[in-house]
């Protein structure tokens, strides 16, 4: 039942708000999520690392994440300012996976408001449901600091149900990583983001 009064919300919220404002929802709900967690605050990438194996950080709440650590973030200086990171399973996929073999097809307002989120914001979300998890991912990240430097959040790519693959080409440009590598890791996980420096990317130095 809870299976369906999720996906039945969506359709009353948009009926009543429309797409535009369900990802303004969303979106305010990532937010308020990560800014929640709290401050969190590590000596090195070593020990941020191990955090996010063993799940004792905000950016593992939604489910197990792989820490890739033979895809670090080298910058110009020859310093490693980030890693790549899996999460394995999507928190969403279990009430999809029900929804579908019990009720049917996810309704179409599920693509409707990711259709506006990605024609609008960005094209990143395979289901309405990516908008709050990246978002209070970007959110998270902003609260924690490795080595007394903050943090972000960049989403690389996802995998929707049906096996549709969303990339995010600048950020991917941004770490240095190829798409094909990205691809590779999809196979067996669910969502793939970075974890970096604020202001850093790979090989250079960004301006905001």
């Amino acid at each position: 039942m809870m299976d369906i009064a999720i996906y039945s919300l969506v359709d009353d919220m948009v009926s009543k708000a429309g797409t535009e404002g369900v990802v303004e929802y969303w979106l305010r709900v990532g937010e308020s999520y990560a800014e929640r967690m709290g401050k969190e605050a590590y000596v090195g990438w070593p020990a941020f690392n191990v955090a996010m194996k063993e799940g004792r950080t905000s950016l593992t709440v939604e489910g197990e994440v792989n820490v890739l650590t033979d895809l670090a973030i080298i910058d110009k200086d020859g310093d490693v300012i980030g890693y790549v990171y899996a999460l394995k399973t999507c928190p969403m996929a279990p009430t999809m996976r029900r929804y579908i073999s019990r009720i049917g097809p996810i309704p179409d307002s599920d693509t409707d408001v990711a259709d506006s989120y990605n024609n609008r914001i960005r094209d990143s979300a395979v289901s309405n449901y990516c908008i709050t998890h990246q978002r209070f991912r970007e959110i998270a990240a902003n609260n924690v600091t490795v080595a007394k430097q903050a943090l972000e959040c960049l989403q690389l790519a996802n995998k929707g149900m049906t096996g549709d693959v969303k990339m995010v080409p600048e950020n991917l440009a941004r770490i240095n990583v190829d798409e094909r590598h990205i691809k590779s890791i999809l196979r067996s996980a669910s969502c793939v983001f970075a974890i970096i420096v604020k202001g850093k990317s790979a090989g250079e130095e960004v301006v905001d």
